[in-house]
């Protein structure tokens, strides 16, 4: 499920909390790949903006560690905190660009994410050419345990099987953690085509 808050994500912040350096570097080598993947398409593709936004982002995120309640996941935590820090420092590029879509949607991104009912797209979607900038922040836009099972799938083209041993899932439970990835997919997707003014 969607930013299920693990007691690894709690053990992490009382360490944290208690300034063991060893957990702050643990935070970092977990979170830097997925958090700066987040960022980068809400900053419009600039590297070093994106760099800087990360970087105060950790920075808010070890200052601030006493106030993750675990309700969230860390990693949901920090993009909250990401969000902001875009915000009070945005650089626009372009009316309608794809960095203000972002910022614009997050909202119902969020509102997305908590509610999965929906048909999925179809899978070729993942694969047109004339998408890929909006798939990649859609991709940017999830879970890091939807994203990587999306990735596995659609690009490395593993199969159900391989991606429950590469995870330590089992079939049934990693079919469905695909089943809900494609649902928020399709539904991120269609949100930021949308104020895009459409796919094409």
């Amino acid at each position: 499920m969607t930013a299920e808050p693990g007691s690894s994500d709690l053990a992490l912040r009382g360490r944290l909390a208690a300034g063991d350096r060893a957990a702050a570097e643990e935070l970092l080598v977990r979170h830097l790949d997925p958090l700066y993947e987040f960022v980068h398409y809400r900053v419009g593709g600039d590297a070093e903006a994106a760099q800087e936004v990360v970087q105060e982002t950790f920075v808010a995120a070890l200052q601030g560690i006493e106030g993750f309640d675990g309700r969230s996941s860390l990693h949901t935590w920090m993009c909250g905190i990401a969000k902001n820090k875009i915000r009070a420092s945005r650089r626009r590029l372009r009316p309608q660009s794809l960095e203000d879509a972002l910022a614009a949607a997050d909202p119902e991104i969020d509102r997305i994410l908590a509610d999965l009912e929906r048909a999925p797209l179809p899978d070729e979607v993942l694969e047109r050419e004339e998408t890929r900038e909006l798939v990649g922040a859609t991709l940017s836009s999830l879970p890091p345990d939807y994203r990587g099972a999306l990735l596995a799938k659609y690009v490395e083209g593993l199969s159900v099987a391989a991606i429950a041993g590469r995870t330590g899932r089992g079939e049934k439970a990693t079919e469905s953690l695909l089943t809900r990835a494609r649902t928020a997919f399709a539904h991120v997707f269609e949100l930021l085509a949308r104020r895009r003014g459409g796919i094409g």
